[in-house]
C-alpha cells in the first residue's frame, strides 16, 4: 500500500524571527518542530518540507528590490547574496533534521527552477520524486530564482507548496504559520476577531475581503496571496493553515481534533 504524500510548509516567522533587523532562526521552535516531523514520519507518512525565508531573506530582497527584478550591478550581487542566506537558514533546518536521524536533502530551488514574469516557467520534479521513492525528504525553500523577463523574482515557498502539492497529488497540505489560522480580520488590530474553522466556495469571497496587509517585511504576498493560490492549485486535495508556534498543533492536525482553519474547495 502507497503511503501518502504530506507537504509541509514551515513559514518564515515559524522557523524565523520574522521582524528581526538581520537573520535569526527560531532554533528552539525548529528542533520541537523536527521532533513532530519524526512522529509524523513514523506513523507511515512520506513527506516533502518547504519552508520560508522570514529574516534570511525578505528584508534584503526588499532593501534592494529584487522582487521587481535584477537590472543592475548591486542587485546581481545581493541576489547571491539572498541565495547564501537562503542556504544557510536551510542548512540549520536541515543539521538538526539529520540530528533526529531523518533522511533528508536540501534542494536549493534556483539551481534548478526558474520563472518568466514572476510566475513559475520550468520546475522539474523528477528527481523529488526519486528522492520520495527513496524514502528521503526532500527540503525546499522560498528563494530567489532567474527569471527571463525580469533577471530574477521571488519564488516563495507557497508557491512551491502548491506546485508540489498539485502536481504529485499530494494527500494533505499543511502551512504551519505564526497565527492560529485566518481570522475574519486582523486579530492583532481587533480583539473581537473571530477564527474561521472552515474555507469554501461558498465564503472564500468574503474570507478575501476581510485580510489586511500587516505591514511587514513581506514580499510573497502574505494570507491572501497564499489562500488564492490554495485556491488556484489545490482544489480537491485537503488544505489546512494552523499555529505552527504551539506546540503539538502539527501532530493533532493529523488527528480528528479541529485545529485552524481547513480549506476545502473545489
Amino acid at each position: 500500500m502507497k503511503k501518502e504524500l504530506l507537504v509541509i510548509k514551515l513559514g518564515g516567522a515559524v522557523v524565523t524571527y520574522k521582524d528581526s533587523s538581520t537573520p535569526k532562526a527560531r532554533v528552539s521552535t525548529i528542533k520541537r518542530l523536527i521532533k513532530e516531523i519524526k512522529q509524523v514520519t513514523d506513523q507511515g507518512y512520506r513527506i516533502i518540507l518547504v519552508h520560508g525565508a522570514g529574516s534570511f531573506g525578505h528584508g534584503l530582497v526588499k532593501q534592494y528590490g529584487l522582487h521587481h527584478g535584477m537590472k543592475t550591478e548591486e542587485q546581481k550581487l545581493v541576489f547571491g547574496m539572498v541565495t547564501n542566506s537562503m542556504m544557510n537558514l536551510n542548512s540549520i533546518i536541515k543539521y538538526h533534521l539529520h540530528r533526529a536521524n531523518l533522511k533528508t536533502v536540501g534542494l536549493p530551488p534556483h539551481t534548478f527552477i526558474t520563472q518568466s514574469g514572476g510566475k513559475l516557467n520550468e520546475f522539474e520534479t523528477k528527481l523529488i520524486e526519486t528522492y520520495l521513492k527513496h524514502g528521503q525528504i526532500p527540503v525546499l525553500f522560498g528563494d530567489m530564482v532567474l527569471d527571463d523577463r525580469w533577471g530574477c523574482s521571488v519564488l516563495s515557498g507557497d508557491t512551491i507548496v502548491c506546485y508540489l502539492g498539485n502536481k504529485l497529488r499530494a494527500d494533505k497540505v499543511i502551512f504551519l504559520s505564526d497565527v492560529d489560522g485566518i481570522f475574519d480580520a486582523d486579530p492583532n488590530k481587533n480583539p473581537q476577531a473571530k477564527l474561521i474553522p472552515e474555507i469554501t466556495n461558498a465564503n472564500i469571497s468574503q474570507v478575501l475581503k476581510g485580510l489586511s496587509p500587516t505591514g511587514r517585511d513581506d514580499v510573497t504576498g502574505e494570507m491572501a496571496g497564499k489562500i488564492l493560490q490554495i485556491q488556484k492549485n489545490l482544489k480537491q486535495i485537503s488544505v489546512q493553515i494552523l499555529n505552527g508556534l504551539k506546540p503539538d498543533n502539527l501532530i493533532e492536525a493529523l488527528g480528528q481534533h479541529q485545529i485552524g482553519t481547513k480549506l476545502q474547495l473545489k
